[in-house]
């Protein structure tokens, strides 16, 4: 297992103890959110980058189309 998600599980483990003090369990959620942002601009900006590669290469293709087409 890796360790992100080895200390994500522990985190939730934490959260969810009844035998935890609040504070505690408190420390441990923040965390989580806080991770939980992390990931999501993570993917967010991969998802741009995907996109926009993607897009890049559309337009590069329909360029090589047009310039086949005119020099026939």
């Amino acid at each position: 297992m890796n360790k992100l998600g080895s200390y994500i599980t522990k985190l939730m483990t934490i959260v969810v103890d009844k035998e935890q003090e609040q504070f505690v369990k408190d420390l441990a959620l923040r965390e989580i959110e806080k991770l939980n942002v992390d990931v999501n601009d993570f993917i967010r900006k991969h998802k741009e980058d995907v996109f926009d590669r993607a897009k890049r290469e559309k337009e590069k293709q329909l360029l090589q189309e047009d310039k086949d087409v005119k020099n026939k």
